[in-house]
């Protein structure tokens, strides 16, 4: 909701030339107003001198779901909110739920790979009913992993094998959007592993995800 009230009062974000993406202004404004969960700014400016759009993920993530939403549009060199946009302004569940569906059911929008989808593997339905029935409590993402996709169907390429890329891949899609959008929270496991992480639902996800809704075309009626 911020970043779409920054817009609003700057009459449109600039864009850069080169990747429309938000500009370096917006970018630094951003990681000091959002004090984002690991990309605090410290985080952030100990990987770089100088804060680019990419660098910041969630802001990355935000404007690619907000263009797809059609929240905002690229108009002449700006980022600047359209109808839809307007029309939820200071609407913070209405946000919520537009993002929620963006979030799981565009057509892979945090980049997995495809074939994934395309075989069967990923059942967001089902994703969301193994977080509402067992993660009432702290579970390592392995065991998050082996509940809701069939592992041992995912490629096994690269050096860690199926495991390790469905449990990479349920992480992206599943366990990054709920954590973002306040549905789960993570805590890291040891040495940066992976599987070690563990998360558990947050009060908001049994109020906001219903699981008996119907869905309607490509959105979910909440």
């Amino acid at each position: 909701m911020k970043l779409l009230i920054y817009a609003y009062d700057l009459g449109g974000i600039p864009l850069t030339q080169s990747m429309a993406n938000f500009n370096r202004k917006c970018v630094e404004w951003a990681a000091e107003e959002f004090r984002w969960p690991g990309y605090e700014p410290a985080d952030l400016y100990a990987v770089t001198k100088v804060l680019n759009e990419p660098d910041f993920p969630p802001l990355f993530g935000l404007h690619s779901m907000f263009l797809n939403a059609r929240l905002i549009r690229h108009f002449k060199g700006k980022a600047v909110l359209t109808k839809a946009g307007m029309a939820v302004l200071r609407e913070h569940g209405r946000l919520q739920a537009l993002l929620f569906d963006r979030a799981f059911f565009d057509s892979d929008p945090y980049g997995g790979d495809p074939r994934v989808v395309e075989a069967g593997l990923w059942d967001v339905r089902h994703i969301l009913t193994v977080v509402s029935n067992r993660l009432g409590d702290w579970v390592s993402l392995s065991d998050l992993t082996e509940w809701s996709v069939a592992v041992d169907a995912f490629p096994t390429t690269g050096p860690l094998g199926a495991k390790h890329n469905a449990t990479l891949y349920v992480a992206l899609n599943a366990v990054r959007p709920l954590s973002w959008l306040g549905l789960v929270e993570v805590v890291n496991g040891q040495d940066g592993d992976l599987g070690g992480r563990h998360l558990r639902k947050t009060p908001l996800f049994d109020k906001f995800v219903h699981l008996a809704s119907l869905q309607v075309g490509s959105a979910s009626v909440h």
